[in-house]
C-alpha cells in the first residue's frame, strides 16, 4: 500500500469511500450520498501546499483517504486544520486508520499547520479511540447536536498540537 497526493482522478474513489460511511451514521452528519459534481469545489481546496488530501493506493485502487481542511476562514486559525480520515469498508479494523493518521501528523508541520483537530461522534467508539490513541484529547462535548434517524447525538472535538 502506498499513500500519494490526491489528484483529481481520485475524487469518485474518496466520493464512493465517503458515501460507504453516510448510513452506519457514524462518522459523517450526512445524511444522503453526495455526487462527484457536489464534491469538486471541496476537492479543490485540498492544495497540496496548504490542505493536502493523501489517498492509499492498495489492492489496485484507492481504499482510504486522509485531508486536511480549514477548521475555520478567519485568518488567525490559519495553523489549525480539520482532518478527515475515511475507508473502505473493505479495509476496515486493519490499522489503516492509524497508518494514516500518522502520516498527517507527520506532514502538518510542513504544510504550515501546527494543531489539528477531529470532529468525531460520540457514540463513534472506534474513531475516538484511534485519535486518542495518536494523542489527541478530547477539547469539547457539544451534546445532542446532531440527529440521526430521530436519535440526537454528540459532537466531540480533539485536537493535538503537532
Amino acid at each position: 500500500m502506498r499513500v500519494r497526493l490526491a489528484v483529481p482522478a481520485d475524487l469518485p474513489a474518496v466520493v464512493a469511500i465517503y458515501n460507504q460511511t453516510i448510513p452506519g451514521r457514524m462518522a459523517t452528519a450526512q445524511l444522503e450520498p453526495v455526487t462527484v459534481d457536489e464534491r469538486r469545489p471541496w476537492f479543490a481546496a485540498h492544495t497540496p501546499h496548504r490542505r493536502p488530501m493523501w489517498v492509499v493506493d492498495g489492492e489496485d485502487r484507492v481504499i482510504a483517504w486522509v485531508g486536511l481542511s480549514d477548521f475555520h476562514e478567519r485568518a488567525a486559525y490559519a495553523a489549525t486544520a480539520q482532518i478527515s480520515i475515511y475507508l473502505d469498508e473493505a479495509v476496515r479494523g486493519r490499522g489503516l486508520g492509524g497508518r494514516l493518521l500518522d502520516h498527517a501528523i507527520t506532514a502538518s508541520p510542513a504544510v504550515g499547520v501546527s494543531t489539528l483537530v477531529g470532529l468525531v461522534f460520540g457514540h463513534n467508539t472506534p474513531s475516538l479511540a484511534l485519535f486518542e490513541g495518536r494523542g489527541f484529547q478530547r477539547w469539547s462535548r457539544l451534546p445532542q447536536v446532531a440527529e440521526l434517524d430521530g436519535v440526537l447525538r454528540d459532537l466531540v472535538h480533539l485536537g493535538r498540537r503537532v
